[in-house]
């Protein structure tokens, strides 16, 4: 079966609504990954609030029926830097170019607001994630634990804009 392109839109409350909570919380149950609708995971239930459009953004890839399958966020961290957030497709929508077209919309925006690099932080058994950012010119620059409750283990990659 041919994978359907994906659409990639500016989220919107009313039209997306709790998609990328539905998106995130789902690819978490994946992994066995705990998640909280308030502290760390809040952006997600109301990204409107959280990404406003002058410093941050954020994406849905829609599938041809209009379902949020995917979602990425970007914000502008000051002088060139720029951060890549919340990237995440449901497995059915992998390996179809969900993820590289969210990420080339961020990649995109950031251009046109003057980034230098975009940096970006990923749980390690996030494998699949980890050869869509080497594939697209990021490189591995750094470890660190998670700002989450958990202190999730995450690799830092960097691209050079």
């Amino acid at each position: 079966m041919t994978p359907q392109p994906v659409r990639i839109f500016p989220y919107d409350h009313a039209r997306h609504g709790d998609g990328p909570w539905r998106v995130v919380s789902t690819v978490f149950d994946e992994y066995g990954f705990p998640f909280t609708e308030s502290g760390y995971d809040a952006d997600l239930l109301r990204p409107h609030e959280h990404y406003d459009g002058i410093r941050g953004w954020f994406a849905v890839a829609e599938d041809q029926a209009g379902e949020v399958v995917g979602c990425v966020g970007l914000t502008d961290e000051g002088d060139g830097h720029f951060e890549l957030h919340r990237l995440y497709v449901l497995a059915r929508a992998r390996r179809s170019g969900t993820g590289n077209a969210l990420v080339q919309w961020v990649l995109d925006l950031a251009r046109e607001r003057g980034a230098r690099e975009v940096e970006l932080f990923s749980d390690v058994h996030f494998e699949d994630a980890h050869r869509l950012y080497r594939r697209l010119g990021f490189r591995n620059h750094r470890f660190r634990y998670a700002p989450d409750p958990w202190q999730s283990r995450e690799l830092g990659f960097i691209l050079r804009l």
